[in-house]
């Protein structure tokens, strides 16, 4: 029978396999281990339930994102979060119509910075592509609703992303969003994908919004060659 393991143990296990140092080796895993955010795997028992998680905080996520942005696509079951090797991104085992959330090794060590990085991803959540590449636009939203989550739950408001991929569609639609937080929402009231949205109907949401960006926020984002897709707080 597998002995069963202590929460520190667990902890020390999970730290260890995240930094890539062996678990056998206690100098190695004892730095890991004071820097692991345990509050985000393990839930405590308080008074009605119980104190966040990784899980309950997605569920107030997509609450949210609903709210301010639409409906998600019910025909993707959302199988849970894990930390993945390097980036935050969604991924589809098996192509059953299911996906996972991968946060980056950084947000197992960092409440607020594995939120963020949540947050984000929760908008590829509400009409996952099945793997296809997002577009400007729904990458800029996501940024924005990130740093929108984080100043409504956390009252952090300076969190925006550091890379300059993200930045021209972001400084489109956040001014815009800021005077009415839902135009997303009305335009995805017609269709759940992102990327389905018609260029005559991001102009009747954008109507001041000239038609250079209105083909830079249809255009498929490009990932390679201008950013690693970490979000990054301000600081």
């Amino acid at each position: 029978m597998t002995p069963k393991l202590s929460r520190k143990e667990f902890i020390m296990i999970a730290a260890s396999g995240a930094a890539g140092a062996s678990i056998g080796s206690n100098a190695r895993a004892a730095e890991p281990l004071q820097s692991l955010a345990p509050e985000l795997f393990f839930a405590t028992p308080i008074p009605n339930g119980y104190t966040w998680t990784l899980a309950s905080r997605l569920g107030d996520i997509l609450s949210l994102a609903e709210d301010v942005l639409g409906p998600r696509d019910l025909t993707y079951t959302i199988l849970g979060i894990e930390i993945g090797p390097d980036i935050p991104r969604l991924w589809y085992p098996g192509k059953r119509h299911s996906v996972i959330v991968q946060l980056a090794p950084s947000a197992a060590t960092d409440v607020a910075r594995a939120c963020y990085q949540l947050a984000h991803e929760a908008v590829h959540l509400l009409a996952p592509s099945g793997g296809g590449p997002a577009t400007n636009l729904e990458e800029a939203v996501a940024c924005y609703f990130a740093a929108y989550f984080m100043k409504s739950r956390f009252a952090q408001p300076a969190w925006h992303p550091g890379e300059p991929s993200y930045k021209r569609g972001l400084s489109l639609i956040s001014p815009r969003m800021d005077a009415d937080v839902r135009r997303i929402k009305r335009l995805r009231s017609r269709q759940l994908s992102f990327s389905e949205i018609k260029r005559e109907e991001l102009s009747a949401a954008f109507p001041d919004i000239g038609s250079g960006d209105l083909d830079f926020l249809l255009a498929k984002f490009d990932r390679e060659g201008t950013s690693s897709d970490t979000p990054s707080p301000a600081r």
